[in-house]
């Protein structure tokens, strides 16, 4: 388990937690809900513990509604999904759990599991 101040919860996800048999050779996922007023406590101890930002837009170039947003940092075989938006937060989890009962054990289904619940996303197979 990581610790991190000034947060409100600290959940581990992912293929490690969803599934059976848990991969060891992937990177372990967290999902952080943070309160909007402490954020910035949060991303100060995290740029001073040495995480690194992720992929995420910044709000001013972001046109996810902010019900659907998130930052992520990396640090050795750790990421951070962190959120301040409640919605999201619980979507993720409901989207983990069912990740986690239907045991998806391949990445695109996971992937097309988490489009659907988090975005309204429907799954559209690949062209080959």
């Amino acid at each position: 388990m990581i610790e991190i101040p000034f947060v409100l919860s600290i959940t581990p996800v992912g293929s490690r937690v969803t599934c059976n048999p848990a991969p060891t050779d992937t990177d372990r996922d967290w999902l952080i809900l943070v309160d909007q007023n402490e954020e910035w406590r949060v991303f100060e101890f995290l740029s001073t513990d040495g995480w690194e930002l992720g992929g995420s837009l910044p709000d001013d170039e972001n046109s996810t509604p902010p019900s659907d947003r998130f930052m992520s940092f990396t640090k050795g075989v750790d990421n951070i999904i962190l959120t301040n938006a409640s919605v999201f937060h619980r979507r993720f989890l409901a989207a983990t759990s069912i990740a986690k009962h239907l045991n998806l054990l391949r990445k695109d289904d996971r992937i097309a599991l988490f489009q659907a619940v988090l975005y309204g996303n429907a799954y559209e197979p690949p062209i080959f």
